[in-house]
């Protein structure tokens, strides 16, 4: 080491090189953390732009025509109205290279168009915004979309409401009805969602004690 460099050296303290030391290892760690989530919105804001783009060309293919096209190329290729290309190429996914996922209405002359991709940061709030936290699309397979204005994305994916179980019991008196406790009844039997009980309540062994919890 030379002399200057040692008096270089003499100029920090020990506490001042791990205070460095230190904070180079948080930003590290800080990268390698969110690194994969900032390439992932990164890519997200790509496929946004691509969209955007497909859509003005669809919408420009509208104006000539008072239709939407009945399918569009896929990507890599051109997007042309006879000789007019209003899409020198259309982009692809940035991640798997695949083209997005264009549905028409179901007509000779569509009037009516959805075009879908999945977003990788899946806590992107315009998921709920749009209405695609449950999926969109055809299976319900996409979260991100845009839409003719005369249109909503797939409104087929909510999540079902829960399905209603009723207890089915032998009553007392032979029928088979629905209980709200059958435990408190003594019933020996409980049928969910089931109004014949099995037809077992004939025989009174299979029969509740009283109707005590029977549901109201």
């Amino acid at each position: 080491m030379t002399k200057k460099n040692r008096k270089l050296f003499r100029g920090f303290t020990l506490v001042e090189i791990l205070v460095v030391l230190t904070l180079i290892g948080i930003i590290t760690v800080f990268s390698v953390v969110n690194g994969p989530t900032q390439l992932q919105k990164a890519r997200d804001a790509v496929r946004k732009t691509h969209l955007d783009r497909i859509k003005n060309a669809i919408e420009e293919y509208h104006q000539d025509k008072d239709c939407y096209p009945q399918a569009i190329s896929s990507c890599n290729n051109n997007f042309v109205n006879g000789s007019l290309v209003l899409l020198d190429r259309i982009p692809c996914d940035p991640n798997n290279n695949l083209s997005y996922t264009y549905v028409p209405e179901t007509s000779s002359c569509p009037k009516s168009y959805q075009l879908y991709a999945n977003l990788e940061y899946t806590n992107d709030s315009i998921i709920d915004k749009i209405g695609c936290r449950n999926g969109c699309g055809p299976d319900c397979q996409f979260n991100y979309g845009v839409a003719s204005s005369n249109e909503k994305l797939n409104p087929y994916c909510e999540v079902a409401a829960p399905e209603e179980v009723l207890q089915y019991v032998c009553a007392p008196g032979g029928n088979c009805d629905p209980y709200a406790d059958p435990t408190i009844s003594d019933c020996p039997d409980v049928y969910i969602n089931d109004p014949t009980c099995q037809d077992k309540c004939s025989e009174p062994k299979n029969r509740c004690h009283d109707a005590r919890g029977k549901l109201n």
